[in-house]
């Protein structure tokens, strides 16, 4: 029998998609093929954010689903996972989510209208880099946005960040909730929080500390400050 999310929860989640001052905070897998690693980590992290996202380039779609039924299997609610490059419309027993990139978006083959985006699907969050890009993949029909990187990051050694200014017209420019992701730790949330982001995305700043789910309290906690 597995896990079923409690109305708290999905109340909690639920409340954080509307407009209203509820910051999320979103944890994405290293890309790393790290499976084990991952599913002890998610198991201990899950009370603390309120997504966790399986975003492994190198595997399968099939494979993904296994990671997110291994994570329901052992306590962490389907409420709380986002697969990267779902389809919106695919059976989400282990999952809720579905984050595109912008290949993804481009290659995406079900449009999401006015007319059918409120029909039963996954949650679609999109991956942007500008306002431009914000406001097509606003209209397209994304529950939320990333935008980054807006601090220097691990993973991307090479690229500028974008910046808080390039957050603030982003953040200002959309209607949808705007996660900053990039660098994102607890001495800097307030300021990405300041710019107008509804949350933040990190994947280091959890994974790959000592205490996983020691990290992700102590940024629950410096968003929660922020209110």
């Amino acid at each position: 029998m597995h896990p079923t999310v409690t109305e708290h929860e999905e109340n909690e989640l639920n409340e954080c998609s509307k407009s209203h001052p509820c910051f999320e905070l979103h944890v994405i897998s290293t890309n790393q093929r790290e499976q084990v690693a991952m599913l002890k980590a998610a198991k201990e992290i899950w009370p603390y954010v309120q997504y966790i996202h399986i975003r492994e380039r190198q595997l399968s779609q099939q494979e993904c689903f296994n990671w997110a039924k291994l994570m329901v299997e052992s306590g962490v609610p389907a409420s709380r996972i986002v697969i990267n490059g779902a389809n919106l419309f695919s059976s989400g027993d282990f999952y809720r989510g579905a984050h595109w990139s912008q290949d993804m978006l481009q290659k995406a083959k079900v449009t999401v209208t006015q007319k059918n985006k409120h029909n039963p699907r996954l949650r679609l969050g999109i991956s942007v880099h500008s306002l431009h890009e914000a406001k097509i993949a606003e209209e397209y029909g994304a529950d939320y946005l990333f935008f980054g990187h807006v601090y220097p990051s691990a993973s991307k050694p090479d690229i500028t960040p974008r910046g808080l200014e390039a957050l603030t017209e982003v953040c200002s420019g959309v209607k949808v909730p705007v996660i900053a992701i990039g660098g994102i730790q607890t001495n800097n949330i307030q300021a990405v929080i300041s710019a107008g982001a509804r949350g933040a995305a990190v994947i280091s700043g959890v994974l790959q500390q000592k205490n996983p789910a020691h990290a992700a309290a102590l940024l629950k906690q410096a968003m929660e400050a922020v209110k």
